[in-house]
């Protein structure tokens, strides 16, 4: 009769804990499931999702404190994961293969979770996307190589207001950020760029003389007659007169008409055009980085 002890040591298939855990930190549940607890699997695949959705439901990521918990909660889980993967593979120095341990059953799971993840965008169910400001046009509100993070939702059901920061996009596909001044029916007129809205002039004070890479600006606090304030830049040299004074500009119906915070160096509304409420693709809520690292961290916009 053979030996007891060597038909199971025959039939032991210990498990790799390096695969364990790569499994899965990048296919939620899989390293569970290649550790055989194919239960803990399924819970720790459907918490991948609870923990987004939760987010998407109460849409705590559109503030850099609810975004910092979120990231919190979402490392933690993760790395929770792999180490019980980790932990569980080390333990089982004896494992009799189950059915589903098959490198096909793997390939078939890491399909599907690949499917959910593309049908079900993680940043699209929150409703928030990032980007890195790649101009000056909005200085000294958004710097050049700021990390900001933007409410993809935000005009679902709320319509944009006057002083509101947006991205849109126009029909090539280009990304443009910059502030809203005039809304649909609106008269707009600029004298020496500060804005009029419906024959009100918005108040502007004086903050201070800048110098930004050898080019004089006045840095002014401009509030709208909504009560809506923000920074701006006014160049100290004439810049393009024809656009820092403008009249009586009605604003077509659907349309939205914006302004870059710099004003002699924004490729706004007055260049491009009115844009379309369609044409928005979020608001801007604040940034979370830029090239100054945490002194841009946190604010709001």
């Amino acid at each position: 009769m053979e030996d007891l002890t060597t038909i199971d040591a025959h039939q032991s298939h210990p498990r790799n804990a390096f695969k364990a855990g790569v499994f899965s930190l990048v296919f939620p549940g899989l390293g569970q499931v290649y550790n055989g607890q194919i239960k803990k699997g399924i819970l720790y695949f459907a918490l991948s999702y609870l923990i987004p959705v939760i987010f998407a439901v109460t849409r705590w990521a559109t503030s850099f404190t609810g975004m910092v918990i979120f990231m919190t909660i979402a490392i933690s889980f993760l790395l929770c994961m792999v180490m019980d993967a980790i932990r569980n593979a080390k333990r089982q120095k004896f494992y009799i293969l189950k059915p589903y341990n098959k490198w096909y059953n793997y390939i078939l799971i890491a399909i599907f979770i690949l499917t959910m993840n593309f049908v079900f965008d993680i940043k699209k169910m929150i409703g928030i996307q990032s980007y890195i400001a790649q101009t000056t046009a909005n200085t000294p509100t958004i710097l050049e190589g700021d990390w900001i993070i933007t409410d993809t939702k935000a005009y679902e059901k709320n319509t944009p207001k006057t002083g509101d920061l947006v991205t849109f996009t126009k029909e090539d596909g280009q990304l443009f950020m910059y502030r809203i001044v005039g809304l649909p029916k609106d008269t707009i007129s600029l004298k020496d760029n500060i804005v009029s809205i419906n024959n009100k002039l918005s108040k502007s004070k004086f903050i201070a003389d800048r110098n930004i890479e050898g080019i004089d600006f006045s840095e002014l606090e401009e509030t709208f007659p909504n009560g809506h304030s923000h920074r701006i830049y006014k160049s100290k040299e004439e810049f393009d007169d024809g656009m820092m004074n403008m009249n009586d500009f009605v604003v077509p119906t659907d349309s939205i008409f914006v302004l870059g915070d710099s004003r002699d160096h924004a490729f706004d509304s007055r260049y491009i055009g009115c844009i379309g409420k369609n044409q928005i693709t979020g608001q801007i809520k604040y940034s979370y980085w830029g090239k100054t690292g945490f002194k841009r961290m946190n604010i709001k916009f």
